[in-house]
């Protein structure tokens, strides 16, 4: 497929859809103004930019793919043309809206290392799978290493490559997944959110009438209200994971999901950053965890914070196990986090800095509202156990020469991360004037995580322990 081409006339929808979500109040002042004259002048601007501006910035995109290079072109006033050699691309996230199925068509994305804002250099509203497809062979040869026997180019494709390993979530492991999801907890936040900016009065007036209600009746009510954000995460979660299934094949992981929209992620291994296995309080009950990807793309950033999911619902005993067989570099089983440990004399910190950081907050909210101690003591006593928590969960240690290991607890969630040497984008030790005299440091490891940084820190490590992996990063990153 070496002529430029234009996407199918079914991408105008895209663009007419971004231009209704960027212009939608003119569309409603027109709606509402359509008997007045000056709404009426506003009838040749809706043309131009619902109808006109779409047509010509759709037709104003074309791509081409070259034996060695995706091309693409794009811009009214101001054009655009990338040149993206297959080596350099990061991920291909192919998308397929329920409206697309019927003409076996998707939205094709290609990201490299150098995307910005969150946008692929390439984005392809509407083609053919087997454009997808095509980038997909052209980028493996292109990455393909020369045996002594042959010599892998770019000029020709190589053949689909069986499966290695595969992964597909169970009934049993689908539902342990949504069941133990605390995405319904941001909700409540915005309830909370929403509920505090009602106007004084009207709260001090719902507060009056509420006090005739009794206590069981009031905290009926707020289970109700936790159960329908509960509800509705379960649902959206189950819409999301229909049909996931994660597959590798030679030097590439491919992740399928999505009932309305079919989202497929394809992430070649060396473009992986770390890996992360997250294991939330209410999973580490059931002794399941997450493991995810973290990559240098923007591709799953409808997933959690830009990671892949690759196993959404592992058992912890076999999260390793199962790993293994999708990126060869991983150890088949958990390897010891004791070298990085927190012992029981550095714990308090942890503890003493969670109550800190909720005390002034509280002692605000107690002088305001001074019938809700009780509540308040409860936010003192969550910190405490979530100090604790952290302590509890702080570890890490050397793998081999080239992989590390570090695992984190933060807001009840234990995060274990696996990091490639050559990944570490920065090692970093932090001392303060107090922590000087007791021979403690923090510990920072820094890798790319889509457009930005994931600082990943242990803290009160001695210095021993941190010079340690200093010095490890230090005599090997050359």
């Amino acid at each position: 497929m070496t002529k430029t081409k234009r996407t199918h006339p079914l991408g105008l929808l895209d663009h007419l859809a971004k231009s209704v979500k960027n212009w939608w109040p003119l569309l409603l002042i027109i709606l509402a103004q359509n008997q007045s004259w000056w709404g009426k002048l506003l009838i040749p601007a809706a043309i131009l930019i619902f109808v006109i501006w779409p047509l010509i910035s759709w037709w104003s995109i074309s791509y081409r793919i070259t034996p060695t290079a995706l091309e693409f072109h794009s811009g009214i006033l101001v054009r655009h043309h990338e040149h993206i050699p297959y080596a350099r691309i990061q991920t291909v996230q192919r998308k397929q809206w329920f409206y697309l199925a019927p003409f076996h068509l998707e939205e094709v994305s290609v990201e490299t290392a150098s995307h910005e804002d969150g946008k692929p250099e390439v984005r392809l509203a509407a083609v053919t799978p087997d454009v997808a497809a095509l980038i997909d062979r052209y980028r493996q040869a292109a990455n393909a290493i020369p045996t002594d026997n042959s010599t892998a180019t770019s000029a020709e494709p190589v053949a689909t490559p069986p499966v290695q390993a595969t992964y597909a979530l169970t009934s049993r492991s689908k539902w342990q997944f949504i069941l133990t999801s605390t995405g319904f907890i941001p909700i409540l936040l915005v309830a909370l959110g929403i509920y505090g900016k009602l106007p004084h009065d009207l709260i001090e007036r719902l507060g009056s009438d509420l006090a005739h209600f009794s206590v069981l009746l009031l905290i009926g009510g707020a289970l109700v209200i936790a159960l329908g954000a509960w509800l509705f995460t379960a649902v959206m979660l189950l819409i999301r994971y229909y049909r996931f299934r994660a597959t590798r094949t030679n030097d590439q992981i491919q992740v399928a999901k999505g009932l309305f929209q079919r989202n497929t992620i394809t992430v070649p291994l060396q473009r992986i950053q770390a890996i992360r296995f997250k294991q939330t309080i209410f999973r580490q009950w059931i002794a399941i965890q997450t493991t995810q990807l973290l990559l240098a793309s923007r591709a799953a950033a409808e997933d959690n914070n830009d990671d892949l999911v690759l196993l959404p619902a592992v058992t912890q005993q076999q999260s390793y196990a199962d790993l293994h067989p999708f990126v060869d570099w991983t150890p088949t089983t958990a390897p010891d986090l004791t070298a990085l440990s927190v012992t029981n004399g550095r714990r308090w910190l942890l503890v003493r800095n969670a109550l800190l950081i909720a005390l002034v907050p509280v002692a605000i909210a107690t002088w305001l509202w001074p019938t809700w101690n009780a509540l308040f003591d409860i936010v003192l006593i969550i910190a405490f156990g979530q100090g604790l928590f952290a302590a509890n969960n702080t570890g890490g240690s050397l793998v081999n020469h080239h992989l590390l290991v570090l695992q984190t607890g933060h807001w009840w969630t234990r995060e274990t991360y696996l990091v490639p040497l050559a990944k570490i984008q920065s090692v970093r030790l932090r001392q303060s004037i107090w922590m000087k005299r007791t021979h403690l440091m923090h510990l920072t490891v820094n890798v790319r995580h889509g457009n930005n940084n994931q600082a990943i820190a242990l803290r009160y490590l001695t210095a021993q322990q941190a010079e340690s992996i200093y010095d490890w990063y230090r005599m090997n990153a050359n």
